[in-house]
C-alpha cells in the first residue's frame, strides 16, 4: 500500500465537486460522489449553474420572467434531489449555484475550493450538438486543474429474451 492509500481507500482525496444539472448521468454523479466521500470522509461540493443559452430570450415568445422561473424550478428540482441521496448519508456536503457558462464556472468552484476530484455527468450528444453548444465533460477535461471523473446514466436493463 502506497502513502496515498488507506484501508478505506485514497487519502488525496479530501474535496469532491460534482456538477448537478438533473440529467440522470449527473444525479448518478451525485449518488457515486455520495458513496465515494462516505468511504473516504472527503466533502461533497455539490455544484449547479443556471445557464440561460445564447438567443433564449431573442424569441418573441420567450419573456425573461418564463425563463427565470424555469431556471428557478430546475434549480430547486436539483437541490431536492441532491437533499434525498447526500442528506441522510452522513457526508459533509454543500450546494453551490452559479450562473454563466457551466464549464467556466465548475473550472472556477474546483480552483476556489481546492477540490481534489471532480465529477461530472455526461448524455450522449451528436457531434453537432456537441459543436453548436459544447460540451460541459469535454471542457472539464480539458480545463480543471483536478482529475475529472465522467459518469454517464445507467442503460435501461434489456428484458431477458430467455424465459
Amino acid at each position: 500500500m502506497n502513502t496515498t492509500e488507506s484501508a478505506a481507500g485514497p487519502t488525496w482525496i479530501r474535496r469532491i465537486v460534482v456538477a448537478a444539472d438533473g440529467s440522470p448521468a449527473s444525479m448518478r454523479g451525485v449518488e457515486q460522489a455520495a458513496n465515494l466521500a462516505a468511504r473516504i470522509g472527503a466533502k461533497v461540493l455539490v455544484v449547479h449553474v443556471r445557464h440561460v443559452p445564447t438567443g433564449t430570450l431573442m424569441g418573441p415568445s420567450i419573456s425573461a420572467p418564463s425563463v427565470l422561473e424555469a431556471l428557478d424550478e430546475l434549480e430547486a428540482e436539483v437541490r431536492q434531489q441532491a437533499v434525498r441521496i447526500l442528506g441522510g448519508s452522513g457526508v459533509t456536503w454543500d450546494f453551490v449555484v452559479r450562473s454563466g457558462s457551466a464549464g467556466e464556472e465548475i473550472v472556477r468552484v474546483v480552483k476556489e475550493s481546492g477540490a481534489d476530484l471532480v465529477m461530472v455527468g455526461s448524455n450522449r450528444h451528436s457531434s453537432l450538438h456537441n459543436l453548436l453548444l459544447g460540451s460541459t465533460a469535454a471542457y472539464l477535461t480539458a480545463h480543471s486543474p483536478a482529475p475529472v471523473l465522467v459518469m454517464r446514466a445507467l442503460a435501461p436493463v434489456a428484458v431477458a429474451a430467455a424465459k
